[in-house]
This record gives structure tokens, sequence and C-alpha cells, in this order.
């Protein structure tokens, strides 16, 4: 796992064990594809939600989003997020994990939620309606799902685009 592009370009990221799937990092080629697709949306604030290894987070920060803030709480990914950023030389770069108030975070160009597959459901349904008024008018959400997963039309959100990559679905959804 490494981050693919921008002044991070190469950096080795820490993965969890393999065959532990209590952290599941998305994928190099799927994170080259988001934010190939991200290019149509302004940069600016990032929010990777259920960051896990800090690899979509620190993608974001190597491709000029600023600040970024990656939160997780669940062992093993929170210690996989904090060997890599480790040493990363980003002043910008924002972690905050446990005590985050998730309502400080005010007018995000992109947030990025990726949580359990088990999971997906029910976060969209708990968390659509408060996400929502933390994205700019002109931002974008972007939820991974495993790739079977449907989500339903919320109040407030237009579904833009859905991508597949491997196992995984990005829903990109716009506020309405």
């Amino acid at each position: 796992m490494r981050v693919v592009a921008g002044t991070l370009k190469g950096r080795r990221l820490v993965a969890p064990p393999p065959g532990d799937l209590r952290v599941r990092p998305t994928a190099d080629r799927a994170r080259e594809a988001l934010f190939s697709i991200l290019q149509r949306w302004p940069t600016g604030p990032f929010l990777d939600l259920c960051a896990g290894t800090g690899a979509v987070g620190l993608e974001a920060h190597s491709r000029g989003y600023a600040p970024v803030a990656c939160v997780e709480s669940a062992e093993p990914a929170w210690g996989c997020l904090e060997r890599n950023l480790k040493g990363t030389p980003v002043a910008a770069l924002r972690v905050d994990v446990r005590r985050l108030d998730a309502t400080a975070f005010k007018d995000q160009a992109v947030i990025f939620l990726d949580p359990p597959y088990e999971l997906a459901t029910e976060f969209w349904t708990r968390l659509a309606l408060p996400m929502r008024s933390w994205l700019s008018r002109e931002g974008i959400l972007v939820f991974e799902t495993a790739r079977a997963t449907a989500l339903e039309l919320q109040p407030g959100w237009d579904l833009a685009e859905t991508r597949e990559y491997g196992a995984a679905r990005f829903h990109f959804w716009k506020p309405a």
C-alpha cells in the first residue's frame, strides 16, 4: 500500500496484518480512481471518517486538499493510522480521534466515509442528515460500501453517480 500521487507519491503505508479483516484499506487502484473523479469538484477541507489506516486522508493531503482530518477510534486501525502519520512533514494535516466534536467540521469540500461494510446502511441512515450540514454547498460526499450495497436516497441529497472498483462501490452524493 502506498500514496499514489502528489507530494507524498510513493510513500509506503502500514497496512493491517494479512488476514486481519477488522481494517479494510481502500486499494491503491480504487484511491487513484476516486481522486481522478474528485478532480471535478474543488479542493479544500477534506474529512476522512472511519479513516482506518489513513490512506485516503494522506492521499488527499498529498493531492492538495487542506486541511485534512482523519477520524478513527477503533483498534487496530488507529495503530496503523498513527504509524502512517509518523514523520509526515505536514503541518496542515489534522488527525483527531475519540474526543472529536464532529459538528466542528463545517464547509468541507469533500467528506469520505468508509464504515465497516456490514454497518454501511446503518451509518448512512444515521449520519446522512448531520453530514449534510458539514458539507460546503459545492462539496461532495463519497460513501464507500460493498459492491452489492445500494444506499437509499435521503432528504437533502442527490446521487451524482456510483462507481465500482473490485469489491468496493463509491456513492457520490451532492447536496440537494
